[in-house]
């Protein structure tokens, strides 16, 4: 039954909400928002007079209520993306999509909250006045103003930076406007400019750059230069907030899936759908097939020697923004799934990962707990009893619109959301040592659909999750809107039903199912290409895709399932290869040419920068000399066994010197914006044969050390390194002109 204007007000104000009718945006009533009322009777009189208004809830302490106002026009959502970034993710709380296309996002009143314009587009009304709320019409282009958090969810505290919230610098500022800075204060001041905008997650080379400007422009007299590069040498020790400086790394967007991806169901889906949304195809395809992946259960498996795969599978959606229209993708495929198996749709999703113990009882079998059996006040013995009969149906569908919260939830101390997570992925066997938590979950059926930008979903990776194997289990892919829809598409005037009839035909097909094999064609095509799916590779990259097999191998069969078929065939391998290749170059894209290893990074692009190379002794110092011999070893040694940079020995007037430089694999990779591989064991032992001719034909005199990075080798007027002795790793090439040794 369709909600009435009236029935949404009476909702309200059972809320203690006071609400006012609205001509389109403005208050029907001869006081406005003072008129504001929750009495059912007043409501009801007034609706009778208009019974086509919009639906105002009054803000402030009436209702109990303050809103932040999102507005799409004005650059709202770049402001608040700027907020989130520096303090976090906005809690969980309800949220309305407006008829506008921007948000509303509403929290618990606060005493201290006041109505303020935050920035272009961003307003808090907390106060005096009144927002506009579902199911009403926008007056301008007539879309219905809608709920979309999740049910029942209670609201939120306002955060503390909404509070009393300051105005916001524009997007590519990194110093705050001043007036001239007199001598006593200009390393003070240059070292706040360098601290806010490490904070913010700022290179050390942006900040020297930022330094010079400001120092220039503003102090009086202006610091020697020597003092700005130590100053921001300083600062930049520290590590950033972003892991990775995504502006100097990301790869150019992938390329669309190759047309193999969308055959079959799932691409007929797609098709039919793709010109009446904002969506991406991809999108709606890895949604899609996730979705049904989990509603067919676990029944169909594949079997790579002792472990099975199932159908739940994991994909992250990363968009260069909000508006990359991921959770309309989810919408689109969830109305297709649902009319196939409603109670799937309606008890079996759930969003807001938060903990292990919670998604382990979302799924979790019965617990047995020990009751007392007293005689005569005294305990005798005990008796096993249930105390919750469990959860029959191990289906579950994550959506986490939030990723970002997600990952910043497993950075706390004592989480256990990311081994619960892997377990999810790996067997279904869930559960946590913990006394507090007796609940666990065998047999559990898990798929997650996250949402998340690519900046957020750099910000808060963890290294330890790219380290522990959690990032692996997730499908990374990129997402973007792929046409603009003012008006919204025809989807209503779509005909779904023969489309749904043969879905549901394959998901009764898909839960009878067991074990499936390869057929031959199939065979064949695995083993040419199972040796490149199982090359490892490099840095963030390398660990974020290292699972490809085990994808390929729950896409194919997917894509098997949704034909009916009984065993995989050659095509459904090809498409699942083919969206694998998409999720590859989405990886590329978001983590580039990143090791992981913020100092290795750092020093692979200075290097980068420095076609002269660079001394140990300069390399030192590039690092404020806050680096230890035996760290810049470490990763001279990784940057050189991936052939990313070279070394040579120079002569001086005091002893020989040793010289670091960019090779042009390096520049190579960084210009096509992906990462070479590392050196095969054939190419390392050619080069260790070449350095073994090489030495037999040095002189006598000349000292040939086993590594050149194991000893102290700066000219004798160069302050060597801290701990420069310490650690070892393979020496420079050789060649002419070249140590070898």
């Amino acid at each position: 039954m369709k909600l009435t204007m009236l029935d949404a007000a009476l909702r309200y104000a059972r809320h203690g909400w006071q609400v006012e009718p609205l001509d389109g945006k403005i208050p029907i009533t001869e006081n406005g928002y003072k008129d504001g009322s929750a009495d059912p009777d007043e409501i009801r009189r007034r609706w009778r007079e208009h019974p086509e208004a919009n639906v105002g809830v009054l803000v402030g302490e009436t209702s109990g209520i303050c809103v932040l106002d999102v507005d799409l026009k004005h650059g709202g959502v770049e402001a608040l993306e700027r907020l989130v970034a520096e303090h976090g993710p906005l809690p969980e709380t309800p949220t309305v999509a407006t008829g506008g296309g921007g948000r509303h996002f509403y929290f618990r009143y606060h005493p201290k909250a006041r109505r303020s314009t935050i920035a272009p587009g961003l307003e808090l009304k907390a106060r005096d006045g009144y927002v506009v709320a579902p199911p009403s019409k926008h007056p301008e282009t007539g879309a219905a103003y809608r709920w979309i958090s999740a049910r029942d969810l209670p609201l939120a505290e306002l955060p503390e930076w909404l509070v009393a919230p300051r105005a916001i610098a524009p997007k590519d500022a990194t110093v705050t406007p001043a007036g001239p800075v007199a001598e006593g204060s200009r390393n003070s001041t240059l070292t706040s400019v360098a601290g806010a905008m490490r904070r913010r997650g700022a290179s050390a080379a942006s900040i020297l750059s930022a330094l010079k400007s400001e120092n220039l422009a503003r102090c009086v007299p202006p610091l020697a230069e020597a003092e700005v590069e130590q100053i921001a040498r300083s600062i930049a020790r520290y590590q950033a907030v972003e892991i990775i400086e995504v502006e100097s790394r990301k790869a150019t967007w992938p390329n669309p899936p190759d047309a193999t991806a969308f055959r079959g169901l799932a691409g007929e889906y797609v098709h039919l759908v793709e010109e009446h949304t904002e969506s991406d195809p991809v999108a709606l395809l890895a949604q899609f097939l996730v979705g049904f992946g989990n509603m067919i259960g676990r029944g169909p498996y594949f079997s790579v020697e002792a472990d099975r795969h199932y159908t739940n599978e994991f994909v992250v959606l990363v968009g260069e923004s909000s508006r990359g229209r991921k959770g309309t993708a989810w919408g689109n495929a969830r109305r297709l799934l649902q009319a196939v198996d409603p109670g799937w749709a309606d008890l079996r999703q759930q969003s807001g990962l938060s903990s292990g113990e919670g998604l382990i009882w979302a799924v979790r079998d019965r617990v047995m707990g020990r009751s007392a059996i007293r005689k005569g006040g005294r305990v005798v013995e005990y008796e096993e009893v249930e105390e919750d009969p469990g959860v029959s149906d191990k289906r579950l569908l994550v959506v986490e619109p939030e990723f970002a919260s997600t990952l910043r939830v497993m950075g706390r101390d004592g989480s256990t959301l990311s081994p619960v997570v892997r377990q999810a992925w790996d067997s279904g066997d869930l559960r946590v040592l913990t006394k507090k938590s007796p609940a666990n979950a065998t047999g559990a059926h898990v798929s997650i659909i996250a949402h998340v930008t690519s900046d957020e979903f750099l910000r808060y990776l963890d290294r330890t999750e790219v380290a522990n194997g959690f990032i692996n289990r997730f499908l990374p892919i990129c997402v973007r809107r792929a046409r603009i829809l003012p008006e919204g598409g025809r989807l209503h005037e779509l005909d779904f039903l023969p489309l749904i009839s043969r879905l549901g035909r394959a998901v009764e097909l898909a839960r009878t199912r067991g074990q499936l094999s390869r057929d031959e064609a199939a065979r064949a095509l695995w083993v040419d290409v199972y040796g490149q799916l199982s090359k490892g590779r490099p840095g963030l990259l390398g660990a974020a895709i290292s699972r490809a097999e085990a994808h390929v191998v729950r896409l194919s069969l997917l894509y098997a399932l949704l034909d009916g078929a009984e065993r995989i065939g050659k095509v459904h391998l090809e498409s699942a290869l083919a969206l694998w290749q998409y999720a590859e170059s989405s990886a590329r894209h978001i983590f580039g040419d990143a090791l992981g290893e913020p100092l290795a990074d750092e020093l692979l692009a200075a290097l980068r920068d420095r076609p002269e190379g660079m001394t140990r002794t300069e390399i030192s110092s590039h690092f404020g000399r806050h680096r230890s011999g035996a760290d810049l070893t470490r990763v001279l040694s990784a940057l050189h066994e991936r052939g990313l940079i070279r070394g040579q020995r120079e002569q001086t007037e005091g002893r020989s010197a040793e010289r670091w430089f960019a090779t042009e694999r390096a520049k190579e990779a960084k210009e096509a914006n992906e990462v070479p591989p590392a050196c095969s064991n054939a190419s390392h032992s050619s080069l260790v044969s070449q350095r073994v001719e090489a030495t037999a034909n040095e002189p006598a005199s000349e000292a040939s050390p086993c590594s050149l990075l194991s000893q102290s080798s700066e000219p004798a007027r160069e302050e060597p390194a801290s701990g420069a002795e310490s650690g070892s790793a393979p020496p420079p090439e050789g060649g002419e002109g070249t140590w070898v040794g």
